[in-house]
């Protein structure tokens, strides 16, 4: 007897399957979905010998910037030491000031605000002697007029874009702009929201980001979670 007819005679087991997949939050699935993406960026950026920092746009708990430096560490012992070190950017204190076109019921700075020293005290913990940095403050004080140099940033190997908003995302991008290089991989968390408006959101500031630097060139590496993207830089 094969599988399917099986499914079709002892329903139970689909009931089962079904009952247990719709048990699990999708919040754990974003979750495992973006641990699922670092560790294919952090292996390709690998194998193919992109080195540079792991660069960090929305740290909110550490939650993926404390995996990035575990899997670094997995990586690094079959491929050897990469030198890579790890660059987070966050307020802690949500989002500040937003535009009108930004706005959205899920995106409020009460969710996004969170114990600052419980944080960094565990990225602390995870960092297990790795090299890291965090930069704390809002992204029109710590990106805008900033450079990646000012922060001893020479090269990005994975950026990790979760702003969520336009505006930041922009900021994001534009900063990260000097150290990009054929194989960065850039990870854009909140990529499909706002509806689906191509003018909106982390999709509306890639569009923007790509007009206004015809030279980058880039292709889409995977998706991921729910609705997230992966691209490479192909061309700078």
């Amino acid at each position: 007897m094969n599988l399917l007819s099986i499914l079709k005679k002892f329903l139970f087991i689909q009931n089962l399957v079904s009952s247990f997949v719709a048990s699990i939050h999708s919040y754990l699935d974003l979750t495992i979905g973006k641990y699922q993406a670092i560790k294919k960026a952090m292996f390709i950026t690998a194998h193919d010998e992109t080195y540079g920092s792991y660069i960090e746009f929305g740290i909110f708990t550490g939650s993926s910037f404390n995996f990035a430096m575990k899997i670094n560490n997995k990586i690094e012992k079959f491929f050897g030491i990469s030198k890579c070190d790890f660059y987070g950017f966050d307020s802690f204190n949500g989002f500040g000031k937003v535009k009108d076109e930004d706005n959205h019921p899920r995106f409020q700075d009460s969710i996004f605000s969170v114990d600052e020293k419980k944080i960094l005290k565990n990225i602390k913990k995870c960092s297990r002697g790795q090299s890291y940095k965090i930069i704390k403050g809002f992204y029109n004080e710590t990106l805008k007029d900033k450079k990646p140099e000012d922060y001893g940033i020479k090269k990005a190997r994975v950026i990790m874009i979760d702003c969520d908003l336009k505006e930041p995302t922009e900021l994001a991008l534009n900063f990260s702009k000097s150290v990009l290089q054929k194989g960065t991989i850039i990870l854009f968390d909140d990529y499909i929201y706002y509806k689906g408006n191509e003018n909106k959101g982390e999709f509306g500031a890639f569009k923007r980001f790509k007009n206004e630097n015809p030279n980058l060139k880039f292709r889409e590496a995977f998706e991921y979670g729910y609705g997230s993207r992966a691209f490479i830089v192909t061309e700078v």
